[in-house]
This record gives C-alpha cells, structure tokens and sequence, in this order.
C-alpha cells in the first residue's frame, strides 16, 4: 500500500510540475521525493548490510520481523558493515514501546563512541496499539529477541552485551535460557554468546500490580508473581543469561513495584550485582542510572 501510495504521489506531482514548470523541474521534483521517500521492501531502520546479511541467513520474512519496516525509522537499528571496536550492545525495550522509544539509550551510546554498528534494537510487540493488558510473555517476542542476539553475533563477530529494560528484561532472559518456549524447543541457552547482561526496572518477577490473574497479568505467561513463564526463568540453580549479570531498579518504582510473592520483582537471581536506588520511579531511573549502565558493561 505504502509503495502504491507513493507511486501516485510521484504521477501527481509530475503532472502539476509539468504543467507549472516544465518537464525538467518536474524531474527535480521527482528526485527529491525518492530521495525522502525512498521505500524498499524490508527497509525499516537496520543498515542495508545487515538487512542483506538477515535476508541471505533467514529469509525475507524472518528478516522483516526483525526489520519492522511497517514501524518505518522507529521500527530497527543497527548494522552498518559490521566492523566493530568493542562489543555490539543490544537494546531491549519495554512493553507497548518501539526500538526507538529508547533511542535516549542509543545517543547515550553513541556519544560515549560507540558506532551504528555497534548498538542494535528490534520492536518486539505492536508498539502500544493494542492495549497494554492484552501484552504477555509471547514466545514470537522470545523467539525474535533470540534471533537478534544470533544475528548480532554472527553479523560482527564478536560477544554481546545486552541492556534490557521492563518487561523487556524477562524476555531477554527467557530468550537467552531457550527451551521450551509453549510448544516449541527454541534451542539450547545463548549464555556464550553474552558478556554483560543488565537488567534495568526489570519486571523480573512480575509486577506487583498483578493482583489478579488476568491479561498480562495472568499466571501463564503473564506478570502475576505465580506466572508459569516466570517461575521458570527464576528457579534456575545457576545464572545464565551471560558472564556477567546485573540489575538496577528502584524502591520508588510506581509500575514493576516491590514486592512480588516476598521477592523484589526486579532482581535476578545469582546476579553479580544488584544496584538498587530509593529516588526515581520506573521511567526515571532508566534515564538516570545511563552512566551506570555504560559501566557495567565496560567492566569486562
């Protein structure tokens, strides 16, 4: 649809341009729109060599998942040639958010000299169109986090870090653990594959606003402290979700909360840190703990 649009958006104004100003102004035109309005199947936001290196790896489809064209420039980030300097750092956002809702994260990174190359996010979910109690802990969301880490690694080379906030953290953790993902065997754990894994705000063990089994706080696979999915991602005797793993959350958090059955619903167990603040709800402390972020995952 969008390509049709854009075709009689192009006819249209040649026609007024030719009219106007003759041919020759009206090709100007014409160059102009393709430049700003250039559209290729699968072009959302990642760098053409990476999208290729997707396409040839897993196929168009798979590719566009990951791409999220249909979200244009808020759907993707990341890629480049995939020369890199220091490991790739992969942004996993929250729920009813975009890859580019944390783009504070990605100019952070780019300020401290990281390159494209080298930060890369997906938009797992819808985005916010539907609403936030229809959300859960779908294994589509698991699968193509998965992916992306894989692809990252074998795109550059090189180890990852990941930063994980909200609701994205158990689903990176659940996609690092592979498994049995409802039906499915999503494969064996990805802990190889990651230095530094932090988990920021994370509703690690649900949201103690879960009060109640139902929609995204049901007890499958939902944020209800009793969840099926969480429990899970919980009760493993050892930490796998890289070499070094972290969480930073806040006593003041107004969405994840505190207290999840007696646990904090955002620590990770056998984590090598947890950092823990009492001044900034569950939005600001993304923002203000971004120094502490970058450390952590220069520490190695």
């Amino acid at each position: 649809l969008s390509r049709s649009l854009s075709l009689d958006s192009t006819r249209y104004l040649t026609s007024l341009t030719a009219k106007s100003a003759g041919v020759e102004n009206a090709m100007k035109l014409i160059a102009l729109l393709l430049v700003f309005c250039q559209i290729r199947d699968g072009d959302g936001s990642f760098g053409k060599p990476f999208y290729k290196f997707l396409e040839k790896a897993y196929g168009i489809e798979a590719a566009n998942v990951l791409d999220r064209p249909d979200f244009g420039n808020d759907g993707s980030y990341g890629g480049g040639k995939g020369t890199v300097s220091r490991r790739p750092v992969i942004i996993v956002h929250g729920v009813t958010n975009t890859a580019m809702t944390f783009k504070f994260v990605r100019n952070f990174l780019l300020k401290s000299n990281y390159t494209d190359e080298e930060i890369y996010g997906t938009t797992w979910g819808d985005g916010g169109r539907r609403f936030i109690l229809w959300v859960r802990l779908e294994c589509q969301y698991i699968k193509q986090v998965r992916v992306l880490i894989q692809s990252v690694v074998d795109f550059t080379g090189s180890k990852v870090d990941v930063l994980a906030y909200s609701m994205g953290s158990p689903i990176s953790r659940k996609a690092i653990l592979g498994g049995n993902c409802g039906p499915e065997d999503i494969g064996p754990p990805l802990t190889d594959l990651i230095e530094t894994f932090v988990g920021v705000a994370g509703a690690n063990y649900g949201s103690d606003l879960c009060f109640v089994s139902f929609g995204i706080c049901n007890t499958e696979n939902g944020l209800h402290c009793e969840s099926k999915m969480l429990s899970h991602i919980n009760t493993q005797p050892a930490k796998y979700e890289a070499r070094r793993v972290y969480a930073i959350y806040s006593t003041a958090d107004n969405k994840v909360g505190l207290d999840c059955c007696g646990t904090n619903c955002s620590m990770i167990p056998h984590s090598d840190g947890q950092f823990i603040f009492d001044r900034w709800d569950h939005d600001q402390i993304m923002y203000e703990t971004l120094e502490l972020q970058l450390d952590l995952i220069k520490r190695a």
